[in-house]
């Protein structure tokens, strides 16, 4: 994921701020940058609505860091996937309470698929499987963070590596 600016960071903690407070389609750029402590032309430089920041910040690739070469590297990708949205759980979380599943399963899904779409592609993994695929990895990530990440990101790594696997062979 490439590294976030300062500013973006003071935007993203206080936008999370503010949902405790409101809900978040109520909140205003002119209010999350009062709260962010940046100028307004700051926010406007990387985002052009507040659900920006929140978008930004459920984007952990890039087509920089996304290259599946072998099969053990999908493992290695699902370990990545699990471990940085451990890091954003309070986001994921905050979104399920905030009724924005849809807009988290439309965002991480979207990503996933602009950035691992083409390699699939070229591996011949149809756009069916291909979007499936990532249906199961997000259904399971949401699943897995509301039930407070009981299981070990190792063991969801090889649980849903399996999963995926499964309909790999069924196609």
């Amino acid at each position: 994921m490439p590294k976030k600016s300062f500013a973006q960071d003071c935007l993203y903690t206080a936008i999370m701020r503010l949902m405790r407070e409101k809900d978040v389609d109520d909140i205003t750029v002119k209010e999350l940058v009062l709260k962010a402590g940046v100028a307004r032309s700051t926010f406007y430089r990387y985002y052009t609505q507040p659900m920006d920041v929140l978008r930004d910040y459920l984007r952990p690739f890039n087509h920089g860091n996304a290259h599946l070469d072998d099969k053990d590297d999908k493992k290695v990708y699902l370990r990545r996937f699990y471990q940085y949205y451990t890091g954003h759980s309070e986001l994921i979380y905050t979104l399920v309470q905030a009724n924005k599943t849809e807009f988290l399963r439309e965002t991480i899904s979207c990503h996933i698929l602009e950035v691992f779409s083409p390699m699939m592609t070229n591996k011949g993994v149809s756009p069916f499987l291909q979007k499936a695929s990532v249906g199961l990895c997000v259904e399971t990530l949401i699943l897995w963070i509301v039930n407070d990440r009981k299981e070990k990101i190792e063991e969801m790594t090889d649980t849903v590596h399996n999963m995926v696997a499964v309909v790999e062979r069924v196609s």
